[in-house]
């Protein structure tokens, strides 16, 4: 874990809300695994005073990308962000997806959630058989589809609430179905609590390990100030930012 100085490449506009932000570090890029996290200064005053998380897209030493929808200050500061402006960036922060070769391995995104997924399918389809679900409220919320085509991915499965792309309905709709057709035996996850507490219903009883990678509001990003704690079916708490962001998707309490 560093705090570098990093570079704005690009910082492109793929539709209203949704930007892909292409860094140059130092050091970071080489150390990124999928399901890491930054935290980014998105401004160089106090105002806000918080550095804000991002999950890491995509890491191509000394590069790293950042996808992220504009829905608040932070992100909107990050959204008027040029070439050669400079950030103020700590990581990579949390652990990461483990590590398997040759299993069937089903990628689930949901909305934003495919960040921590797209880094996955691009590090795990080499020793992997693997399949995507992606889907978000509408076609203007799921994007990146021209990166996720260019992956060396078995099938896709695309989906959106409305109906204006892919199959009209969940991500998790037809989740069982999916993996027993493809004799899935791994999952990695991403994307809004309600989607996992669904998921989590649906593969209980399933011969499946799931691993979720779990998106939390954060104050520091490194275990400290305990605002990203979530309850454990064990009993007790985690911390998403040091513990995580990765956990098995049945330790949770949903």
């Amino acid at each position: 874990m560093k705090e570098e100085k990093c570079r704005v490449v690009e910082n492109i506009n793929i539709n209203e809300k949704y930007y892909l932000m292409k860094l140059k570090t130092t050091t970071i890029a080489k150390d990124c695994r999928p399901g890491n996290f930054v935290m980014v200064a998105v401004s160089t005053t106090f105002d806000p005073l918080l550095k804000r998380p991002f999950g890491i897209f995509k890491s191509e030493p000394p590069y790293i990308y950042l996808y992220y929808e504009v829905v608040g200050k932070g992100s909107e500061l990050m959204s008027r962000l040029k070439e050669n402006d400079n950030l103020a960036v700590l990581g990579p922060l949390g652990n990461s997806f483990p590590v398997f070769r040759s299993e069937n391995i089903l990628l689930i995104a949901g909305g934003r959630g495919i960040v921590p997924i797209y880094f996955a399918a691009e590090n795990y389809a080499a020793g992997n058989t693997l399949f995507l679900i992606y889907g978000a409220k509408s076609a203007g919320d799921l994007n990146l589809l021209d990166r996720i085509d260019s992956l060396p991915l078995k099938k896709t499965y695309l989906y959106s609430e409305n109906g204006s792309t892919g199959k009209k309905g969940l991500v998790t709709g037809d989740v069982r179905e999916i993996i027993i057709d493809n004799h899935i035996n791994i999952t990695f996850s991403c994307g809004p609590d309600a989607m996992f507490k669904s998921l989590n219903q649906e593969l209980a009883g399933l011969a499946v390990e799931n691993y979720a990678s779990l998106e939390a509001l954060m104050g520091c990003g490194f275990g400290i100030c305990y605002s990203c704690a979530v309850k454990t079916r064990l009993g007790g708490y985690k911390k998403v930012c040091s513990d995580g962001p990765v956990f098995k998707l049945e330790d949770i309490e949903w």
